[in-house]
């Protein structure tokens, strides 16, 4: 019976242990299975989050404004500005103060200096420092004489833009060898820079139009500087 008991003893011992065994096999079994699953779900997840991600940042890169936009500059209104100086006869719009815009001004002053440079003159230096001053000085000048206040942004882009006709007499003189002819040039280009800016100025500050004098003073002398220098 001993033999026999401990036979069923065994017996029941071993299908204890093998039913120990199974069940931590299939314990073990099931927490690989959960962690397999889970550890799918996530790569499924992670791979649609990149993919959604990936498709947005594209889109968005597709959706981003240009880069002349993004640093402010509009080439239709400079165009458009160029014109506008080139025909002094012309009206101007509001739109030409109302929008005002750093990129003519700036282009312009370059243009200069590289057809200064052209002839053997390195002004660069000389044209913004003239250029700085007289834009200050004008807009002090103007706001005490006008009855509306014209910021300081405007003054210098409408500035800017009247110095086109100097750009123009730089790229002429070359070709002139005569002094007086250069010189005649050179005061036609300042009658031209300072009725077109001061006709906007008078425009934009509503002053009487025999203050337009007033207004042509201080900016004829500015658009002088610079004739002086591309002349001489």
């Amino acid at each position: 019976m001993s033999t026999a008991g401990w036979g069923s003893d065994k017996h029941g011992g071993g299908a204890g242990t093998s039913s120990a065994f199974g069940f931590y096999q299939s314990s073990f079994g099931e927490a690989a299975s959960a962690d397999g699953s889970r550890h799918q779900r996530t790569a499924s997840d992670l791979g649609r989050t990149f993919g959604e991600r990936g498709g947005g940042s594209s889109g968005f890169e597709e959706d981003e404004p240009p880069l002349l936009e993004e640093l402010g500059i509009n080439l239709s209104a400079v165009r458009a500005k160029t014109w506008q100086v080139l025909n002094p006869f012309r009206s101007f719009d509001k739109s030409f103060v109302d929008e005002p815009d750093m990129a003519g001004p700036l282009m312009f002053a370059f243009m200069l200096g590289v057809a200064l440079l052209l002839r053997g003159k390195v002004h660069f230096g000389v044209i913004y420092g003239i250029a700085i001053t007289g834009c200050l000085s004008i807009y002090l000048v103007l706001n005490l004489m006008g009855t509306i206040e014209l910021d300081l942004y405007r003054t210098v882009s409408v500035l800017g833009y009247g110095l086109l006709p100097i750009v123009l007499l730089a790229l002429v003189t070359r070709l002139l060898p005569l002094t007086s002819l250069r010189v005649g040039c050179g005061a036609l280009a300042v009658v031209w820079c300072t009725a077109t800016s001061s006709r906007i100025f008078t425009a934009v500050l509503e002053m009487k139009r025999g203050n337009w004098a007033l207004v042509a003073y201080p900016v004829g002398l500015w658009y002088t500087s610079f004739a002086l220098i591309t002349v001489f």
